[in-house]
């Protein structure tokens, strides 16, 4: 027999439909298996152990179960309420599907090529839908949870639904997955418990609503590497590149397949046909297992890898549910809404998605809004700023379930007035019920530091080198308006170490309705973020004077509205490693209220800019007969009177650090410069 060489697999299927075409995936394959290296440990330990226990040559001499083996299997939906929130039939389709595969009932056996005819094997294993859930809860075997992760990333952060792997089959069913792939899972024991899971795109599942008869079998190909099986032509995602061995005996040297040409299945070995129609090629006409893969399969389940054994056992049969099911469940609360983001006295409308059990009444609440609803779809209007929770009871007559979400809504600060937001984050704590952080799911959002700012001792970062959020986190700024405003501008100082060749990103938006839409006015990401040469090995927590970088983003198209905020979102790069980010000194400036006979040329020149405590002014024009300066209300907080010159030096020494602007008049126009004290 020839030993299987145990590799962390990781599967995607190759086809997909589009107007009836058939177009091959890309593979996820290296990228996965380098990033477990990177997380777990003892992994390298955890493949030996795999290949010794294999080693064994148990599989191929192993009599097949006498009795059939019963999986609890658990669906986990994760969904943005689009065509990925699969039904239950759906589900039950796709069980049933493997339950065919799995024991030799489908109904095209008839089509095996003879070579194989006699090894075509029913692996006396089944499936079936869990009823009691990890807590001893009802349940349908099916859950459903909003969250952005339907866009599935393959971290391993993203696996936050995973019930016992010793108890259950998890399959997670998502919208979309990186790198072309539609499906994957992990050998037994490679990786850690909550990681032990299928993830597979849901127009892969099943044969009935988004799924098809061309994609049905994947979910029958990923399950096979739950329990231990190779692909035919070894442990690559390249089939038709080399020959190559899945380590069963009765599967042949095979280079695999794309397609499904049975005249031209001798690649490898004179005269030996090829396994085309194996459960585990990329053939796309699968129809079979082999008598060697159901010995591996069932010998994996006998064996305390990942505590397999425990799966099939009578105990956890009745512990699951399998025996004696019962499917008349309390529903579980589930629930979202497509705008997180609202003004003070604003009301908003949730969205159900409770499952589990048909509901019968519902009661939504938040300590942050004035009422509560009974509707399906409650309608709730919040009066208190800043991060508000939300809570949403359900029940029938089995029973009730409630959920609330911390955090869930962000009513904006309306305490605002014309170019109010001028932060050094000095004085007071930050955030507050002004200046509003958003909370990611996992790791950190914008915070205070007390240890390090480009004024004084505080600033806000992200502590990204080691608590990478793992969704962007954002900073939201008081409301401010632009009414009679001319010149608006942005103004704000950063540090950042890129580390590596990570891609941590800034972006700034601004919005005059409430949060409803968002336009980007600033994105800098990576080397271009960077305030000073990458750094490799530490994290970034103390950035030098010199480090910090002075930013100005024009906001005149916005000149005229109020009721604006801005947002500073920082997103860590997902495929790491990140480094710690820094903001200061954000200030909104402006002249309010200009004169119409008042004009800004380029006859005037101010310097230094940033200036500290002296300032020279130089007219290359007229003659200067008066200088004010202003700060961003527009009250004058200098100035000088009957000068008649063409230079004049200013004493800044009384004005406090910030943005300011220059009014210089001559006899024949007014100019003014912006100037920045620091």
């Amino acid at each position: 027999m020839r030993n299987m060489n145990f590799k962390l697999i990781v599967t995607s299927m190759l086809f997909s439909m589009y107007l009836n075409a058939q177009t091959e995936k890309s593979c996820g394959f290296i990228y996965a298996q380098e990033k477990a290296r990177k997380q777990i440990p003892d992994y390298d330990k955890k493949l030996k152990e795999i290949e010794v226990f294999n080693s064994s040559n148990f599989h191929n001499n192993l009599r097949l179960a006498s009795a059939t083996l019963t999986i609890p299997i658990v669906f986990h939906i994760l969904h943005l309420n689009g065509s990925e929130n699969i039904s239950d039939a759906q589900i039950q389709n796709a069980v049933s599907i493997l339950n065919t595969d799995y024991r030799k009932n489908n109904s095209d056996t008839n089509l095996i090529v003879q070579q194989f005819k006699l090894l075509a094997s029913d692996c006396n294993v089944e499936f079936k839908l869990a009823s009691i859930d990890p807590q001893g809860n009802c349940t349908t075997g099916i859950t459903r949870h909003y969250n952005v992760k339907t866009d599935w990333t393959t971290d391993f952060q993203d696996y936050i639904y995973t019930w016992p792997n010793d108890k259950y089959l998890n399959v997670y069913i998502v919208r979309s997955m990186p790198n072309g792939a539609a499906g994957y899972t992990y050998l037994p024991g490679t990786v850690p418990p909550n990681i032990d899971a299928i993830v597979i795109l849901h127009n892969y599942v099943g044969n009935i609503g988004t799924g098809s008869n061309f994609g049905c079998r994947s979910l029958t190909h990923e399950v096979g590497h739950w329990l231990g099986l190779s692909h035919v032509w070894g442990n690559t995602n390249n089939p038709g590149v080399a020959c190559g061995d899945d380590g069963v005996n009765d599967t042949p040297i095979t280079k695999g397949h794309s397609n499904c040409n049975l005249s031209n299945a001798i690649d490898c070995t004179p005269n030996v046909v090829e396994n085309i129609q194996n459960y585990m090629e990329y053939s796309f006409c699968s129809k079979m297992f082999t008598i060697g893969q159901t010995n591996l399969m069932n010998g994996v389940l006998a064996s305390t890898i990942a505590n397999r054994i425990n799966v099939t056992s009578p105990a956890n049969l009745n512990a699951t549910g399998i025996v004696n099911p019962n499917y008349n469940c309390a529903p579980k609360a589930e629930f979202s809404t497509p705008n997180l983001i609202l003004c003070e006295a604003a009301s908003i409308q949730f969205t159900d998605f409770s499952y589990n059990g048909s509901v019968t009444n519902w009661l939504w609440s938040s300590t942050g809004a004035q009422n509560t609803s009974t509707l399906q779809n409650g309608v709730l209007t919040f009066t208190n700023t800043g991060l508000t929770p939300v809570k949403l009871k359900v029940g029938n007559g089995f029973g009730n379930d409630s959920i609330t979400k911390i955090n869930f809504v962000t009513v904006l600060s309306p305490n605002g007035a014309t170019l109010n937001a001028t932060q050094s984050f000095e004085n007071g704590s930050f955030p507050d019920n002004q200046w509003i952080a958003s909370v990611p799911q996992l790791g950190s959002g914008f915070a205070q530091t007390t240890t390090v700012g480009a004024t004084g001792q505080k600033s806000m970062y992200i502590n990204n080198y080691y608590d990478n959020p793992n969704q962007p986190a954002s900073l939201y700024t008081p409301e401010f308006s632009l009414n009679n405003v001319t010149g608006a501008q942005l103004y704000f100082k950063y540090a950042y170490a890129q580390q590596g060749n990570s891609s941590d990103t800034l972006r700034i938006y601004i919005t005059s309705n409430c949060g409803a839409t968002w336009t980007m006015i600033y994105n800098q990401s990576g080397s271009d973020l960077a305030t000073i040469a990458p750094i490799n090995s530490h994290a970034y927590v103390s950035p030098l004077a010199t480090d910090w970088k002075s930013e100005m983003v024009s906001l005149s198209q916005f000149q005229g509205q109020s009721n604006v905020y801005l947002k500073f979102e920082f997103e860590s790069d997902p495929t790491g490693p990140g480094n710690n980010f820094f903001i200061d000194d954000i200030n909104l400036s402006g002249t309010v209220g200009l004169k119409t006979n008042e004009i800004v040329s380029q006859n005037i020149i101010i310097s230094p800019n940033p200036a500290k405590e002296l300032l020279l002014i130089k007219s290359s024009g007229a003659v200067i007969e008066s200088i004010e300066i202003l700060d961003i209300t527009s009250k004058t907080v200098v100035s000088y009177a009957n000068q008649n010159a063409n230079e004049i030096n200013v004493s800044l020494g009384s004005l406090a650090k910030g943005i300011y602007f220059v009014k210089v008049s001559s006899n024949e126009h007014t100019e003014f410069k912006k100037l920045i004290i620091e």
